[in-house]
């Protein structure tokens, strides 16, 4: 007889990823400090709704590498698409005394300066995206989550124009990220 609850919906929505837990068990076998190992199988879990799995995987993959930004921002990322803002803001805050790379630095600064201007808290998520443009200027996403959600919503037009633009010259990688670039560069008549 199937389960129609909560375990029944899960086994469904889980029974594709078999096989990559198993790699990231076996990865994670043969050296449990590979940081990058254990973030991919934390997002992995994370996917699939295991939420208590993904904080294990991503604390164990923060103490083999405390200075591992991607890891941090994916962790502080889903506590915040979980209603944990707190807790994202505090693994934020956590890496930024810890993380030294001027990418890396840069990548939990715009990440903490989306959280702050999702809060409304227009000035201090200002102060971490120019921060993290000062770091890594060449962030296209970063030029665009300033100008989205800081400048617009702060009634700075032309300023919020420049850095679209910019985004786009930037020729951001992954077409989603262009096309979301365009698509307000039209819609601001920019």
């Amino acid at each position: 007889m199937l389960q129609s609850g909560r375990r029944g919906r899960s086994w469904r929505r889980s029974r594709g990823t078999w096989p990559q837990r198993a790699l990231f068990r076996r990865a994670s076998q043969a050296d449990a400090k590979h940081a990058p190992a254990l973030q991919a199988w934390a997002l992995l879990e994370k996917e699939q709704g295991n939420l208590a799995e993904a904080r294990e995987l991503f604390r164990r993959a923060s103490q083999a590498d405390p200075k591992n930004a991607p890891t941090l921002q994916a962790w502080a990322v889903m506590e915040k698409e979980d209603g944990n803002v707190e807790a994202a803001q505090r693994l934020l805050e956590h890496g930024l005394e810890r993380v030294t790379h001027p990418r890396g630095r840069a990548l939990l600064l715009s990440t903490l300066g989306s959280l702050l201007a999702e809060q409304r808290r227009y000035q201090e998520a200002e102060t971490h995206f120019r921060q993290a443009l000062d770091l890594h200027e060449k962030d296209p996403l970063t030029h665009y989550h300033f100008a989205v959600q800081v400048l617009l919503p702060t009634g700075r037009r032309e300023e919020a124009c420049a850095h679209l633009r910019r985004a786009l010259e930037l020729n951001p990688r992954k077409p989603r990220d262009r096309a979301r670039i365009e698509q307000a560069l039209q819609k601001n008549a920019c």
